[in-house]
């Protein structure tokens, strides 16, 4: 069992070891059943105290991922959570589980590849629904490149990306207020592979970044891989707590931060502008550099028309800084990977060498597939029809809830992006709700995957963009009985 120890860290090594066997736990990739190193094993194999070692193992057992029989060893349990993949038969294969790796975390992958039968309802998924995707244009822009342009599925695509298509990207950004030039542009395969890129590039072993907690697990699971040690730090309604950081720097070096202040995911605060700018100064005083990812910008155009929408952190960045992350999957096409990446300087040119060494570039004919696209006049137009549709969905699942729900289930009265935090009463764990939600006919992603650490388990994160008009009502019904039920644990669903 390969887990990276960092003995200058402030955090204990029996929590070090608890947190990463934890994890891996949770996110399935120790299977349940899996017999656990024996304490001198463990102890051994990490160098650490036979003491520690039986510890970090009573600390598993008290929480109960893992069951400890006198005689046999620890195991770990066969949770109600625990979903099988049948393409992966274990008999064949079970050679593999003494094969080491070196993944201490996949709980986005957990969750999101559930294999759900046809009939589940999926509140889970950030995306909006195919039939609100202006696909008119879309086809029109593939058509036209297929007649135009047929030579570039022959070749390969410049490691920053097509330069016309990045002239494309940024006079669409115009449209948002967001200004960029040419040499500050990178494109990639999503805003995944971009916090894979920062990540890989600027964060190792020994390094700390501060996280806004609750946090995008796909996040914290592409940090957990680059072992740096990940600070949560607390957001409320105007996102990330700066003054926490504050708090922290004269105990704490950071390296970077992450965060999300257009509907940050899964809360759904925006960040404020002084917020912003206080962040920024942090930044600057601490020597620390700021991933800012921005997916929701475009679905708060038509909705905050009492105030201004504060511009990207990137926007207010005078001295290189930040690194700005956008994707298009939240809003446009999740089908197609891509997104964009921004920055400055040194910065820039060492996350253009870490793209060449991850994939050689991303797909040139996707890229000039989407120029006509981004460029068509009537693109702007469409994703405000977008929204005054979304619009009047959040209204309706805003009041749903407050018809449906138990009030000592906390929801938000506001919330940008694409999702809604829900708080069940302290004592339910939404991860054992999942099996009884499935048999009900409806998916959720349970809040214990946003947390870099210990997590709180009595939350979910729901997305309300996805389903039909039709099929939403019904969702939001059957999870409404399903969370009442739990409130009141009939049938001990939640625990």
């Amino acid at each position: 069992m390969k887990i990276s120890i960092n003995r200058q860290s402030n955090v204990s090594i029996r929590q070090q070891i608890y947190l990463e066997i934890a994890q891996r736990i949770r996110s399935n990739l120790i299977e349940p059943d899996f017999k656990l190193p024996s304490v001198r094993e463990l102890a051994k194999e990490l160098d650490i105290s036979l003491v520690t070692a039986h510890e970090v193992y009573k600390m598993l057992d008290h929480s109960n991922l893992t069951e400890s029989i006198r005689g046999k060893g620890t195991y770990v349990r066969s949770t109600k959570n625990n979903t099988p993949d049948n393409n992966h038969p274990s008999t064949t294969f079970d050679w593999q589980l003494s094969v080491p790796d070196y993944l201490p975390r996949a709980s986005f992958w957990s969750q999101c590849t559930v294999r759900l039968s046809p009939n589940i309802l999926d509140l889970a998924s950030a995306c909006v629904h195919h039939s609100l995707i202006p696909m008119h244009l879309i086809q029109t822009s593939i058509r036209q490149t297929l007649d135009n342009s047929p030579n570039t599925l022959g070749q390969y695509s410049n490691f920053r990306g097509d330069p016309d298509f990045i002239l494309a990207l940024i006079d669409y950004l115009k449209l948002l207020s967001v200004d960029f030039q040419p040499h500050q542009l990178l494109v990639t395969n999503g805003t995944q592979q971009g916090i894979d890129l920062f990540a890989r590039t600027f964060l190792g072993p020994g390094d700390t970044i501060g996280v806004e907690t609750p946090c995008f697990s796909g996040a914290i699971d592409a940090f957990r891989l680059a072992h740096v040690n990940l600070h949560p730090i607390p957001v409320d309604s105007n996102g990330i707590r700066v003054d926490i950081l504050e708090d922290l720097a004269p105990y704490t070096r950071f390296k970077a931060i992450y965060t999300v202040p257009t509907g940050q995911n899964p809360t759904g605060a925006i960040m404020t502008l002084s917020r912003r700018q206080d962040l920024l100064n942090f930044a600057r005083q601490h020597n620390v550099l700021i991933l800012e990812d921005e997916p929701h910008r475009e679905l708060e155009m038509n909705r905050l028309k009492s105030s201004v929408l504060p511009p990207p952190l990137k926007m207010l960045d005078t001295d290189g800084r930040v690194i700005y992350l956008k994707g298009f999957s939240k809003f446009l096409f999740p089908g197609m990977r891509l997104g964009l990446l921004a920055a400055d300087g040194s910065l820039y040119n060492r996350l253009l060498a870490a793209k060449s060494i991850a994939d050689l570039g991303s797909p040139l004919w996707l890229q000039k597939s989407l120029i006509p696209f981004f460029r068509d006049p009537q693109l702007l137009h469409s994703i405000r029809k977008m929204n005054t549709v979304l619009d009047t969905r959040r209204k309706n699942v805003l009041q749903t809830l407050d018809r449906l729900l138990d009030p000592r289930i906390i929801r938000p009265q506001q919330s940008a992006g694409l999702h809604l935090w829900l708080s069940m009463p302290i004592g339910t764990h939404t991860d054992f709700l999942i099996p009884e939600a499935h048999r009900r006919g409806v998916h959720f992603l349970p809040g214990s995957i946003f947390y870099p650490g210990e997590p709180e388990t009595n939350h979910l994160r729901i997305c309300w963009t996805n389903l039909t008009d039709q099929d939403l009502p019904k969702a939001l019904e059957i999870l409404c009985g399903l969370l009442n039920d739990a409130v009141n644990n009939r049938n001990r669903l939640s625990y």
